[in-house]
């Protein structure tokens, strides 16, 4: 009974609908996005961390869709047209207000909230493959240098948080099968990580570098930083003394 009143309801009214839309909740975001949420700038080259902030919005708002060009524009005809035009333009609104003056023209003409997503990605990343080749050479070559471990270590997750958006781990399709490929590529991924970082710290940090390829289960890469960071605080205080 329960079902049968739940799929009489109208899309807007169905809260697992991507069509939903409670005024106060859009009300709140549409707040967000105009006050606390960070534009999307050229100059500052925040791209990743722009588009990432404005998946979870759409995640937590159920239209991903709008974005990924999954809910395609209905028919005239169908119930959800007007339903799928009111969620369209809402979106549309949401990245015009979260876009610097000079990126606002990929938004405004754009007729649909894919178009213009697709558009604001192709002004910074206008090729995948090129993007994360400049990525992983740019991680060959990132070393610690005249930096703290601390600052070598957040300079390194930013760049792998980048390349992680770009080229993720291949995720299992298996449908709840008890295979392994999902876990077994996280872990080829996390050493990777790890022995990018190793390879490169200072040579004064030789010891807990080889104290850490030595381990019998390998540490994580977060505990492989906090051993690290403890080992430069040693030297630190050593030199100090």
């Amino acid at each position: 009974m329960a079902d049968t009143i739940i799929n009489s309801l109208p899309p807007t009214h169905e809260t697992k609908s991507p069509y939903y839309f409670h005024p106060y909740f859009i009300h709140q975001f549409t707040q967000y996005v105009n006050t606390t949420f960070e534009k999307l700038s050229e100059a500052k080259d925040n791209y990743v961390f722009w588009r990432i902030r404005f998946l979870d919005l759409l995640k937590y708002t159920n239209k991903i869709g709008f974005i990924d060009g999954t809910l395609e524009k209905p028919d005239p005809s169908s119930p959800y047209y007007e339903p799928w035009k009111k969620c369209n333009s809402m979106i549309l609104c949401w990245l015009m207000n979260s876009v610097t003056e000079t990126l606002l023209n990929h938004v405004l003409h754009a007729e649909t909230a894919h178009k213009a997503w697709e558009d604001l990605r192709r002004v910074f990343v206008p090729c995948f493959d090129s993007k994360i080749f400049e990525l992983r050479r740019s991680l060959a070559t990132l070393r610690q240098g005249g930096d703290s471990v601390e600052e070598y270590y957040r300079k390194f997750s930013k760049a792998w948080m980048e390349l992680s958006e770009y080229d993720p781990v291949p995720e299992c399709n298996c449908c709840g099968c008890n295979c392994e490929d999902a876990k077994r590529a996280e872990e080829a991924r996390e050493k990777e990580q790890r022995y990018a970082f190793l390879m490169g710290l200072n040579k004064d940090l030789d010891y807990v570098r080889t104290r850490i390829m030595y381990k019998k289960n390998p540490p994580s890469l977060h505990d492989a930083y906090v051993m690290v960071k403890h080992s430069e605080s040693m030297i630190i205080a050593g030199r100090s003394s």
